[in-house]
């Protein structure tokens, strides 16, 4: 690990802060994974990170968030490279029922547990090793106007920047890999009503997919270029959630068009629905359950195209977009409970594919030593056959062990 740019950007974050007595908090992680999240092939993978938020209010309507962070994930190797990412860095101006956002933020949509449809707007690093599968979201930079209603809140967004999900991509022989990320400006609208019997929204995103579509690019030395290019959506959304006694409520639908044109390299339009609930027993013990459907409108086969290596190509993309088949079907859950004083946490998560007979594992065990010191270990497992989702993940399937010191 650079132990340099580290150190000498914690003494200077904490040097600053304590002078202008900026309130900073972060979090120091050390972790081991088993394998990278890449299709690189690298094992026993050591991370070290740095993590740093601060949210000072500056004037009683003014009030600035920043958080970002820097790591090394090839922490024993001197010339390891280290990455640095501010994830949010926006001020928020509040005057009557009016809230204004500028600048780079998170927008996270969606009611699910986990799984959201509607949840378009801000990318994820899914390469990013991490335990926690929030801490893959990344900023967009964004205006946000929230107008505070009797019974609701409206918010607009504009959103001039556009960042697209960042994936492991497949090593495949004789293929080089080259993302278009286009620039376009975006828009989105949100409904949103918390605090009543139901909680219940509406959205609507007319922008760029965030996540990319195949096409053929220029020959090469090695064979071919594949392009990963992103088109404009229009996404309409909905959410809505309630309790029960100790039943928890979900449901959360998202219809997608595209323009795909009959182009077999691009998304067809189709609809994704989540829903299901949770239930606690005693203080601890909860169990979640999902029922998820995906359906493609205007469905053609890929791999029926007469020209094999476009029907390849074709069967690649439609893989990574969940398009393979007309409709897909499965579930998500959650096992969750807590021991000794709730310094024990344990987890068992995991999506199964009733139509594809691939699953995701995500065990994890976490343990509080004391107020500041954490050890979490777990695995992320994916099995399938080669022509499914998770199947092409099996590659990246991993155990780990992450230390985190949190101020």
């Amino acid at each position: 690990m650079k132990r340099s740019v580290l150190t000498t950007l914690a003494v200077t974050l904490a040097a600053g802060a304590a002078a202008s007595e900026l309130p900073v908090e972060g979090s120091l992680r050390g972790a081991w994974y088993s394998s990278s999240a890449k299709h690189d092939d690298r094992d026993n993978v050591a991370s070290a990170a740095l993590w740093l938020k601060t949210t000072p209010q500056l004037t009683d309507q003014l009030r600035l968030v920043a958080e970002g962070w820097v790591r090394n994930d090839d922490a024993f190797n001197s010339a390891g490279a280290t990455s640095a990412t501010m994830r949010e860095a926006y001020l928020q101006a509040s005057s009557g029922d009016l809230d204004l956002r500028l600048g780079q933020q998170l927008i996270v949509w969606g009611r699910a547990d986990r799984v959201n449809p509607t949840d378009n707007v801000t990318r994820r690093d899914y390469t990013l090793l991490t335990p926690e599968d929030v801490d893959q979201r990344c900023g967009i930079l964004a205006a946000q106007l929230r107008y505070h209603l009797p019974q609701a809140n409206v918010t607009a967004y504009w959103l001039p920047q556009f960042r697209p999900n960042r994936v492991p991509l497949p090593s495949l022989p004789g293929v080089v890999w080259r993302e278009e990320v286009p620039h376009a400006q975006q828009g989105a609208l949100k409904v949103d009503a918390s605090g009543g019997a139901v909680d219940w929204s509406l959205s609507y995103y007319n922008g760029l997919d965030v996540n990319a579509d195949l096409a053929l690019g220029r020959p090469t030395p090695q064979g071919m270029e594949l392009l990963l290019t992103h088109h404009r959506v229009r996404i309409l959304g909905a959410d809505a959630a309630t309790v029960a006694g100790r039943y928890g409520l979900r449901m959360e639908a998202a219809y997608t068009w595209t323009n795909d044109g009959g182009d077999p390299l691009r998304k067809k339009p189709f609809l994704y629905v989540v829903a299901g609930g949770d239930r606690t027993w005693g203080d601890n013990f909860n169990v979640n359950l999902q029922f998820y459907v995906r359906r493609v409108s205007g469905y053609r086969d890929p791999r029926a195209l007469p020209d094999a290596m476009l029907a390849n190509i074709a069967a690649q993309g439609a893989l990574a977009a969940n398009q393979l088949e007309r409709s897909q079907h499965g579930i998500t859950y959650r096992i969750a409970n807590k021991w000794l004083n709730e310094t024990l946490e344990g987890e068992l998560a995991g999506v199964v594919s009733l139509s594809k007979h691939e699953y995701a594992f995500k065990p994890r065990l976490t343990y509080a030593l004391d107020d500041h010191w954490r050890l979490t270990g777990g695995m992320n497992w994916y099995r399938g056959k080669s022509d499914t989702f998770f199947g092409q993940l099996d590659d990246t399937s991993a155990a780990f062990l992450e230390l985190k010191y949190s101020f």
